[in-house]
């Protein structure tokens, strides 16, 4: 792949984003990418049990990790914005023990395993850099459990709002603004809830002035106040690995 190419391949993601890799680490993981490939929405890219020889990056588009029940229920156990890592797990299993499925159109792009362990062998910052990202993921569960668990369904769906804007980016100004396109059903498997209770939490939320919807784009117009009622803490997103200055409203949200 020409130097274009391999920086298309991986731009934006996190592995040109964090402040982990010296730029000759990113280059060597470049260097190995496939070129992005675009898929449909409800397509797997890695199904459980199932032996998968890359590490796929989303470059575009949602998708999400998954389990299934024994009688066919959907719990989703991760959202995988673009950016993200869909499979760490792959660094060092050839089988995981969930399913990656996108949730809109998209593309991706894959990083083999045996490369990505060569280069870990040889760069100690590239096997830094997927042990970081695993804790991080380790950490958000911790959080997601924690919510499911313990927390009503307004204190869920109000984490998770406030989640999806650190790990987006939101925009500058008082009021964070972010696309969300996936439907209130995706919502419900993450949240462990009904389509129906989502719309009804929504709309609580939406009349008490702390969300605003339009054209799947989420603006949330008073973040501490969404912050208390999901008692939402940042740091276990550990944004700090990332290059760029946080917005002043990811810092309040600490």
């Amino acid at each position: 792949m020409t130097d274009d190419g391999c920086h298309s391949a991986l731009q934006g993601t996190a592995f040109v984003r964090t402040r982990l890799l010296a730029a000759e680490d990113r280059q060597a993981l470049v260097e190995i990418a496939t070129a992005p490939r675009r898929f449909k929405a409800g397509v797997d890219l890695v199904s459980e049990g199932v032996r998968t020889d890359a590490i796929f990056v989303i470059t575009e588009g949602w998708a999400c990790r998954y389990k299934i029940t024994r009688d066919g229920a959907r719990q989703i156990t991760g959202l995988v914005v673009p950016g993200d890592v869909c499979n760490l797990d792959s660094f060092m299993l050839p089988q995981v023990n969930f399913g990656v499925r996108t949730l809109t159109a998209g593309a991706a792009s894959g990083l083999p395993r045996e490369r990505v362990q060569a280069l870990a062998a040889e760069r100690p910052a590239i096997a830094r850099a997927f042990t970081w990202f695993t804790i991080v993921e380790n950490s958000v569960l911790s959080e997601w459990a924690l919510s499911l668990g313990r927390q009503s369904a307004r204190e869920r769906l109000a984490h998770l709002l406030c989640e999806l804007a650190v790990r987006l980016g939101g925009t500058r100004g008082d009021a964070p603004s972010y696309e969300l396109p996936v439907t209130q059903e995706q919502l419900a498997d993450a949240l462990g809830l009904t389509s129906v209770h989502v719309n009804r939490t929504l709309q609580q939320l939406r009349a008490d002035g702390l969300v605003a919807i339009e054209a799947r784009r989420v603006t949330l117009p008073d973040l501490a106040a969404l912050r208390r009622v999901g008692d939402f803490d940042a740091p276990y997103l550990h944004a700090e690995a990332f290059s760029g200055e946080e917005e002043s409203w990811a810092r309040q949200a600490r």
